[in-house]
């Protein structure tokens, strides 16, 4: 039976719609899931991230701090070993500065000791002739036979005196008859009287050959003997003459002892 009303083609449409709104839904709330998700998860990256940043840049943060204390402490350091340097620096220019007053002094000092070395050299040579003068002097007049004439010392850059023994009482005397008692000029030694050379001393305290330096006299070789020559500290100056001996008189003179001698008198070495 055919009924009045019209036949209805609503309902397929509404479910159709309906069936692709909730796939609709479906993919918007897929795709709300995804971005939720995806958000959830990119933020998880950016706070771990964060996090990461953070500690990265505390540690960077102190890592800068400890630097900034470092060059500080550099700077610091610095300074005070520029100041030690400038003080060093300032040192080393008065050593230097010294160095130099030395060296001048040093020249100074080079310069006197070759004036002196000069001087002494003059007064080597004076001291020398006058030696040589005195026993020129002690060989003229009476002469006796038996002799040796002295030559003279030669020219030298310094005056041994040897070690210094103390003062003498020292006379002279002449090899003649009147004091001799005879005049043949052999000293008790065995060897002919050397004029300015030649000296009488103790045989107990000196050996024949002993060298001496006197002061005034000079050189003198212990060779003779006498029965007024008594003691340690005594001796007679051989002179040929008898003015002469008298001049020279009794008088205490500064003895040095250049060479202990052995008790002969072999050669006359000064």
């Amino acid at each position: 039976m055919l009924s009045d009303e019209a036949p209805s083609f609503s309902e397929p449409q509404n479910y159709e719609s309906k069936k692709r709104r909730k796939k609709i839904y479906g993919i918007i709330l897929y795709f709300m899931l995804v971005v939720i998700i995806s958000l959830i998860v990119n933020n998880l990256i950016i706070y771990n991230w964060y996090s990461q940043t953070k500690h990265q840049f505390k540690d960077t943060f102190l890592r800068v701090q400890s630097i900034n204390e470092e060059n500080k402490s550099i700077q610091t350091l610095n300074e005070t070993l520029k100041n030690d340097y400038a003080l060093l620096m300032e040192n080393y220019s008065e050593i230097m500065r010294q160095n130099e007053e030395i060296a001048r002094q040093l020249e100074e000092l080079k310069a006197k000791n070759e004036e002196l070395e000069r001087a002494n050299s003059e007064l080597v040579n004076d001291n020398i002739e006058l030696q040589n003068s005195l026993k020129k002097a002690a060989s003229v007049g009476i002469k006796p036979q038996s002799y040796t004439e002295f030559e003279g010392i030669s020219t030298r850059s310094a005056i041994d005196r040897g070690e210094y023994i103390g003062k003498f009482l020292g006379t002279a005397y002449t090899p003649s008859k009147e004091e001799c008692g005879n005049n043949k000029g052999i000293t008790n030694s065995g060897k002919p009287i050397v004029p300015g050379i030649s000296i009488a001393i103790d045989k107990n305290h000196w050996p024949f050959g002993t060298i001496f330096y006197i002061k005034g006299l000079g050189y003198a070789v212990a060779m003779d003997t006498g029965s007024a020559i008594k003691g340690k500290y005594r001796f007679d100056f051989a002179v040929f003459d008898r003015n002469f001996a008298k001049q020279l008189g009794t008088n205490y003179w500064d003895v040095y002892l250049v060479k202990l001698g052995n008790g002969k008198v072999e050669e006359i070495s000064l």
